[in-house]
């Protein structure tokens, strides 16, 4: 069901990427002259990654025909499945020019298939901006522990087709011994950060964004990113067919540009 734009304007938080200290940062983080102290470093490093379903193996182009730069890099696990243990996750991407965007959330059966789709919404181009977005998946739409989902964001290209990214997540339980982690944080960042060492990139980036100081935002943001590219750095030292190299170098470059402020402002 569609979303009407004065509700999802209450759902939808664009946040965009500073331009002031994320080019410099970037850098010098992804150039090796920094080291960030535990406060502000991520450690996503998911122990157990299992692959995506078909839906998510094929790379795809960079972005509409004719585009010179990526329109848009979901910002999640790519090549292998994510995992969350809210049933209300946010999800963000990042867009290198505001568009009206789609966001649809598709669950798999037993039959590892496709068995029900929800449109989330439809966001106009007014409600997007060139830099990271995020979007909460309202109560209405929560999912079921146990399931595994695949979530995608599309735009549409001047020839009249469609530009998508997609990314598969699986919702667990929460354990309680997480649970007690986040109980005990003292601060945003470590909820972060705690997130981040149990595998659930979803709430970890969602902490991140909600963390007021800027400067300790942008390097935990930073910090998660990087921690993709390595995992995905992982993977290219696996023996593996040419095209998956070829697409997890994409996804590399692609999150590098990011970070380095090269996509969009």
């Amino acid at each position: 069901m569609m979303l009407m734009a004065n509700i999802m304007m209450n759902k939808i938080y664009p946040i965009l990427v500073k331009s002031v200290n994320y080019k410099l940062l970037g850098a010098l983080l992804f150039g090796g002259l920094i080291f960030l102290p535990n406060i502000a470093s991520a450690r996503y490093i998911p122990r157990k990654r299992r692959p995506p379903k078909e839906n998510t193996r094929v790379g795809g182009s960079r972005g509409c025909p004719g585009e010179e730069r990526e329109a848009l890099t979901v910002l999640a696990p790519h090549t292998f499945v994510g995992k969350t243990a809210s049933l209300n996750p946010t999800l963000s991407w990042f867009a290198s020019k505001p568009e009206e965007t789609e966001i649809h959330v598709y669950e798999f059966g037993a039959d590892n298939k496709i068995n029900r789709t929800v449109e989330i919404a439809r966001v106009k181009k007014s409600q997007i901006k060139q830099g990271t977005n995020s979007f909460k998946l309202p109560q209405s739409k929560a999912l079921k522990p146990g399931k595994q989902y695949l979530w995608q964001v599309s735009i549409p290209c001047a020839d009249g087709s469609f530009f998508t990214q997609k990314a598969e997540f699986e919702v667990i339980r929460k354990p309680r011994k997480l649970e007690a982690q986040i109980s005990r944080a003292k601060s945003i960042s470590n909820k972060a950060y705690t997130y981040a060492r149990n595998d659930l990139w979803y709430e970890a980036l969602e902490e991140v964004f909600n963390i007021s100081d800027q400067s300790t935002s942008q390097k935990l943001y930073l910090s998660l990113i990087h921690d993709l590219i390595l995992v995905y750095k992982n993977e290219l030292d696996k023996e593996i067919v040419e095209t998956k190299k070829q697409y997890i170098q994409q996804r590399i470059n692609s999150l590098k540009s990011i970070s380095t402020n090269k996509v969009g402002k």
